[in-house]
């Protein structure tokens, strides 16, 4: 697994359409790469698209903090133990703290793009961050890096720096003992299979490594509730575990098993998201693994958040609405008006358009399947000018059919924009200004929000 093939996972969204009586208020959907639950029951979550930090209060209404930083890419969350909420703009290369006052502090990392962040007992917060070149180009905005390492903020606002030991880091989480504890990738090269290392990192800046494989790579550690960890293996087909006590233990899992992010219930239950079908998986405190039924709509389960009262608050790699399974087993779907949620005021109505437009949701089911049925033929819809080919031609080698045919957006240009730093990645030939301003036209057209 290449960086650009986890930047990808994590980046690439599907905006939802449900199309209002008139165009002023249209539902606008709100990307999630990650949630995190309050004291009150709120679930925060990043807005990639809409460059924000929001909170989904638990009567359905959505406040938005706007970012000061334009196309921040806000990739991550976590909430310390005064209620303020940190997170990473992964392409701004900021580490952010939102206040109670809704005011918003930034701290500019150095050396590489940030990715995952997480808050220790003292509020100090921790992030993972990449050089730039692990995968043997360089990422934009980061050229001329070459640390991957663990960054910590301390309680007077200054950086801590803590270079890996060996390849980068994957994931960052505190133990019972409030412990850092870390997941390291080291890419195969030439040939040669993955390296995994599972690692404890001291405020003194000295790493002790706990676990190596070969064939391994670990990611996705979470806090159990009884103060041991768990993470996720997709190279080695396992679930790992550290116990409070630090001992470590895997269990296998099914073959073609796949865990993009996972939460615990407080009794030790994990939800967990990635798979092909749109489904949510769990696994028991036995380890039996389940899935629950669903739809497939052409989409897979991203982020997700087992929630206090009982309920599943999950994301889509391609939708970007915010779908709940409740504790009684029934689905919801969250979406927003775009005029209630300008500036910082709240939407006081509940679920804009859940509520309003209810009706809208059986035409989006509808068109759901039919552009399930377009990327399993990857066939784009033609505008007399063969801009359809050029798409083809020029797109697929930076973002998958999926991406291309599926998003739901009001303008295209970020994303267009956005295929510019896959290219360069990849060594593939530019977009013409032409090019461009042709597929920005195309897709707000075929494929954008109405």
């Amino acid at each position: 697994m290449t960086v650009t093939m986890m930047r990808q996972a994590l980046a690439l969204g599907l905006m939802l359409l449900v199309l209002a009586p008139q165009a002023a208020q249209a539902c606008r959907p709100f990307g999630s790469y990650q949630f995190v639950e309050d004291a009150d029951g709120g679930v925060w979550f990043t807005e990639g698209d809409n460059n924000a930090i929001s909170r989904l209060a638990p009567d359905g209404t959505v406040r938005a903090h706007p970012l000061p930083t334009p196309h921040s890419e806000p990739s991550s969350l976590a909430l310390d133990p005064s209620g303020n909420i940190w997170f990473v703009a992964m392409d701004t290369a900021k580490i952010g703290r939102l206040g109670l006052d809704g005011r918003i502090v930034e701290y500019a990392t150095t050396d590489g793009h940030p990715s995952l962040v997480a808050v220790d007992r003292a509020g100090e917060a921790w992030f993972t961050q990449m050089a730039g070149n692990e995968d043997g180009g360089s990422h934009a905005g980061h050229e001329g890096h070459g640390i991957a390492k663990i960054g910590r903020i301390d309680g007077k606002g200054q950086m801590h720096s803590y270079p890996t030991p060996e390849g980068w880091p994957t994931s960052v989480a505190f133990d019972g003992q409030d412990r850092a504890w870390v997941t390291l990738l080291v890419p195969g090269v030439r040939g040669a299979p993955p390296k995994g290392h599972l690692a404890r990192l001291g405020r003194d800046g000295n790493w002790t490594l706990a676990g190596s494989w070969v064939g391994s790579c670990p990611g996705n550690m979470i806090r159990l509730p009884d103060g041991g960890l768990a993470y996720s293996d997709h190279c080695r087909g396992v679930l790992g575990r550290v116990s409070a006590k630090g001992e470590i233990s895997a269990q296998d899992l099914p073959a073609g098993t796949y865990i993009q992010q996972m939460s615990a219930t407080a009794d030790g239950t994990l939800w967990f998201t990635g798979d092909g079908k749109s489904r949510l998986g769990r696994i028991d405190r036995r380890g039996r693994l389940t899935y629950l039924e669903r739809p497939e709509n052409g989409d897979q389960t991203m982020a997700v958040l087992a929630t206090r009262n009982g309920d599943v608050v999950f994301s889509e790699f391609y939708n970007y609405n915010i779908n709940r399974l409740t504790r009684e087993g029934t689905y919801i779907e969250h979406l927003i008006n775009v005029d209630e949620r300008q500036g910082m005021r709240e939407v006081r109505t509940g679920e804009v358009c859940y509520i309003q437009f209810a009706a809208r949701i059986v035409s989006k089911k509808e068109m759901d399947a039919k552009r399930a049925e377009e990327v399993r033929s990857g066939r784009f819809r033609p505008d007399g000018k063969g801009t359809e080919k050029l798409v083809e031609e020029k797109c697929l080698v930076c973002h998958d059919a999926r991406r291309l045919l599926l998003s739901r957006r009001s303008d295209w240009t970020p994303s267009i924009t956005r295929m510019h730093a896959y290219r360069d990645v990849r060594n593939v030939e530019p977009l013409t200004e032409e090019e461009t301003i042709r597929l920005v036209e195309y897709f707000n057209e075929y494929y954008g929000l109405r």
